[in-house]
Parts: C-alpha cells; structure tokens; sequence
C-alpha cells in the first residue's frame, strides 16, 4: 500500500493529480486518499485451435478480442478526523448494483495521472470487496481497505430486461418520452406506447420523479 496520511487537515505527501479515481455513469465518483503501491490488468485474446496433420501442434484461428480486466486495491483513512469511511465503501459498491434508470450497474470511468492505458480506462465493476481494518471507540469504521475488480466496456452496455416485460421506470431531469423509448426499446419512435400506457396526453409535460409503466412489446 502507498504511504500514510500525515494528516487530513494538512499538506498530503501525494499530488492530488496522482491518486485513482472511479466516476461512475450515476452516483459518487470515489478518490483513494491513499495512492495504491499497484495496479494490475490483463488483457486475453480469443485463438481457437484447429487440428494440423501429422504435427504435434494446432494451427491457430483468431476468433475475438477479449475485454482487458483490471484489479485495484483502494485505501481509505480518517483516523485522524475521527469519522466514518462507511460512505466511499458503500458508494463503491453502489456501482455494483443495479441503477433503477439503466436498468443494469452504471460504467465506470477509471482515472490515474500518466495514461496506464492509452485512451484512459472504462469499464464495470465485477467484484468489490471491503475490509474494515480500524474503528473508533464508539464502533465508526474509520480505515478500510477495498479491492475492485473490473471489465473494460468501452462498447454498448445493454441490461439483461427484455422489452416485452413490463416493468416500472422513474423520470429523471432532462429526460423525455422519446429518450426513454430509445432507451428500452432502442426506437424513439415508440415514445407512443408508453404515453398511451400511462394516459399520457402531452409528452412534454411529463416531470422528473413521474413513476412510469414501460409495456412490453408482445
């Protein structure tokens, strides 16, 4: 692990340009505090082997590019101001879980000064897990370390719901009937369906928190 904190109210021995930080599509985006000591990927190429005669060894097909995986291990202290890390850990697994808008867990962005990667990182998050290593006296967590496991997806995440289930969705700020119709259905132009589920009259009155019924195409 990286060096210690000298003190959360002072000067820290880290460039706040060096530390790691995961954005995510919704929720808190989380800083490590501490720099990790490493960061690890791997990369895996799909190659099928076909038979050759009279050879100890297959001729090689390439059949597709695999995903780069990534596993970082995150630090986190605030002993020093007496209070909880309980809030970075539970946004960290937050990007684990399913967003109600996305139907599926958000993308995340992984950000580290010097470009590891070329073209920077995106991906979601596979694993997360979280050890609670000091508390104070009343029993607050205040360090924690945390492993994130993740998949590169700099491609189209899809959700595993299916358009012909019905299912409940919430409006959120800036969307409209039409985005939500490309959303689930993957065409704008069945905005109609859903207005005329959900007696919908003017599609453009519709506010942000509006609960709405999404039917399914049968």
């Amino acid at each position: 692990m990286g060096e210690s904190i000298s003190g959360m109210g002072g000067k820290l021995s880290h460039s706040p340009r060096a530390w790691i930080t995961l954005k995510p599509e919704t929720g808190a985006t989380v800083v490590a505090m501490i720099n990790p000591k490493e960061l690890e990927y791997s990369k895996t190429v799909g190659w099928a082997e076909q038979a050759g005669k009279s050879r100890d060894f297959p001729d090689l097909q390439f059949t597709a590019g695999k995903a780069i995986t990534m596993s970082v291990e995150l630090m986190f202290d605030k002993y020093e101001i007496e209070a909880s890390v309980k809030p970075e850990c539970e946004s960290l697994l937050k990007m684990a879980l399913v967003d109600e808008g996305l139907h599926r867990p958000p993308k995340v962005d992984v950000m580290w000064a010097g470009d590891i990667i070329p073209g920077g990182f995106k991906g979601v998050v596979e694993s997360v897990k979280v050890r609670y290593t000091m508390f104070l006296p009343s029993g607050i967590p205040c360090r924690a370390v945390a492993t994130v496991g993740l998949k590169q997806a700099a491609g189209e995440c899809t959700s595993g719901n299916s358009p012909d289930i019905a299912k409940m969705r919430i409006v959120k700020r800036g969307e409209t009937l039409q985005s939500i119709a490309e959303s689930e259905y993957r065409s704008a132009k069945e905005w109609r369906r859903i207005a005329d589920a959900n007696k919908v009259d003017d599609p453009l009155t519709i506010e942000p928190g509006t609960k709405l019924l999404i039917p399914p195409i049968l």
